[in-house]
């Protein structure tokens, strides 16, 4: 099942994502669910090397927004993106397929501000894991400031 498409609305703030390379936050939302990487060859054995159990994750972003339990570390969004949206989570600064840590990392969307609406990454994911719709940056904003003012 691609990202749910309503993800703001069906879904909650769980947290926020702070690049490490940077001052950029994304949001991170909740709950996660087990989807396509649960289910991919190259996902699981990863995940057994490691010793780790496949768990719900949630979306990273909100207007360039990837539901990490749908994504299975392909890399080809990083390579289709004109203005390098993303990075590799295990990996920070890295957008080279090569620099994937393995199939547990996932496409991070640290730098979702730089996007063009281009939507390559959109139409290029083998899972339709990734959503970019501009309406959502308002969303975005407001909860944000919300999470800031808490802290």
């Amino acid at each position: 099942m691609p990202i749910d498409p309503n993800f703001p609305k069906n879904h909650t703030v769980v947290g926020k994502f702070k690049d490490p390379l940077s001052d950029n936050y994304h949001l991170v939302w909740g709950p996660g669910r087990l989807a396509e990487a649960v289910s991919d060859e190259n996902v699981k054995a990863d995940y057994a090397i490691r010793g780790e159990e496949i768990k719900p994750i949630g979306i990273h972003g909100t207007f360039v927004a990837v539901d990490w339990d749908s994504c299975i570390a392909d890399g080809v969004c990083l390579m289709s993106c004109p203005v390098k949206v993303f990075e590799w989570y295990k990996n920070p600064g890295k957008v080279l397929r090569r620099d994937r840590a393995d199939y547990t990392d996932k496409a991070n969307p640290v730098k979702e501000a730089d996007c063009i609406w281009c939507m390559a990454c959109v139409e290029v994911c083998p899972t339709k894991a990734i959503k970019v719709d501009q309406a959502n940056i308002e969303i975005h904003d407001k909860e944000i400031a919300i999470l800031i003012s808490l802290n």
